[in-house]
């Protein structure tokens, strides 16, 4: 455990390091004075208080006077898995389909609430009449149990996004079908849990038909031309770095930590400007200042890291080296016999026949947008792909930015609305 939180410091670490000796890529047209939004002062602005860092989704979801319901469900290779339940706010005039929303990588469920009342994504859909599932993904804070692995087992920890998209999305969407009683919901999707998603919707065509309409905020696919120093160093060491932590028998990589808001609090006071978490965070995801909330960013990172595997990271490492979708590279010896191929399969995204809505960012330091838009071409049947208009909008300010309803949850209202058709109950 101390060697995992001493990972958590070279991330703090690794950003001076990169902000000053490697430097920020020249996109120096991000930085230009339009489409900025207004600043004002964070508790104007987000309706949150010290303690949301300390507190569990549903304690969260509960004091903010929504109504949670925890629920579990089983994956088929016996992963065991928390999703919550939140009511709509008002019923609707008419009904309509649960909207499923998934995280990113080392995020939960807890990236779609922290944000408060009027600025969460989740409670800005259960204002609007929906009823919203959130998932957890296996190995993360709230899903770390299996019918017969300890947690602590290497078995456990056998896994990369490619179980998360095969396994771990259909059961919880068949989990919700079956208590809701019908037959598609509503998917959205931050980063990882686009990734995911295009695992599914192409290993497992046939959950298609139960996507009403998918909506990819900043889909992580094409790696090509990721910006964040961080990451770059990460990505030229990862050999490196996979070698020290197989020795250790290290499998999980920055796992939850309670302890880990008292740190953030200390190290990233919520009154003080250019913190170690701001420069964390803008070296990893996109600078964007304007956006920032120190107050919101030391009550995020109470919740976050939430835990991966390794071999997650491993994963997208090899997607960005090889530029191909594809499936976990085990080497050559290990291709053959997993897949009786010298090299792993891609993923077939013609497969993927759900309608898909796309938000993308320019100023996506992990996700560049020409790669979102090789990315979409690939698709065959794109709704809309709407590049941000804040030319600063980076890669986390899809969960956390103060303008984040406006610029994307508010264009992405009547698209869901145009896909809210309420299906008849699937016949038993």
């Amino acid at each position: 455990m101390a060697f995992i939180r001493c990972w958590w410091v070279l991330f703090l670490a690794g950003a001076l390091f990169g902000g000053s000796a490697l430097g920020y890529p020249d996109e120096d047209d991000f930085f230009k004075k339009e489409n900025e939004i207004q600043s004002l002062p964070d508790d104007t602005w987000f309706q949150i208080e010290d303690v949301d860092g300390d507190m569990t989704v549903p304690e969260l979801i509960e004091k903010y006077g929504y109504k949670v319901e925890v629920h579990s469900a089983t994956t088929e290779d016996g992963y065991m898995l928390t999703l919550f339940r939140i009511m709509p706010r008002q019923p609707s005039q008419t009904q309509k389909l649960p909207v499923f929303v998934m995280h990113g990588l080392l995020g939960s469920s807890a990236d779609f609430v922290i944000s408060g009342p009027n600025n969460s994504l989740a409670y800005y859909l259960a204002d609007d009449g929906y009823e919203v599932w959130l998932g957890n993904a296996r190995g993360t804070r709230y899903s770390r149990r299996h019918q017969d692995l300890p947690l602590h087992s290497e078995e456990f920890w056998d896994f990369s996004w490619h179980e998360i998209g095969y396994y771990d999305l259909p059961g919880m969407i068949d989990y919700v079908l079956n208590v809701t009683g019908l037959n598609k919901l509503q998917y959205i999707g931050h980063s990882q849990g686009t990734t995911t998603y295009f695992v599914m919707s192409s290993a497992r065509p046939e959950y298609n038909q139960k996507i009403a309409l998918m909506t990819a905020l900043s889909p992580a696919v094409v790696l090509k031309r990721i910006r964040s120093p961080i990451l770059r160093v990460l990505i030229d060491l990862s050999d490196t770095i996979k070698e020290v932590l197989d020795s250790l028998r290290v499998f999980e990589f920055l796992p939850y930590n309670d302890e880990n808001h008292k740190v953030m609090e200390s190290l990233c006071p919520k009154n003080a400007r250019e913190t170690v978490c701001e420069e964390l965070l803008g070296q990893l995801t996109g600078p964007h200042p304007e956006s920032y909330s120190p107050k919101l960013a030391t009550a995020y990172m109470g919740h976050a890291p939430a835990g991966a595997s390794t071999r997650q990271l491993m994963h997208f490492v090899q997607v960005a080296r090889s530029g191909h979708f594809r499936q976990y590279d085990h080497g050559r010896k290990g291709n053959l016999h997993i897949y009786s191929n010298g090299k792993p399969p891609a993923y077939n995204l013609t497969a993927s026949s759900a309608p898909v809505l796309i938000f993308y960012g320019r100023n996506d330091w992990m996700v560049h947008p020409k790669d979102v838009q090789e990315f979409y071409k690939m698709l065959p049947r794109v709704v809309a792909a709407n590049l941000v208009t804040d030319r600063k909008f980076n890669h986390l300010d899809f969960i956390l930015a103060k303008n984040a309803r406006s610029d994307v949850y508010d264009k992405m209202r009547p698209v869901l609305e145009q896909y809210n058709t309420i299906n008849s109950p699937p016949v038993v």
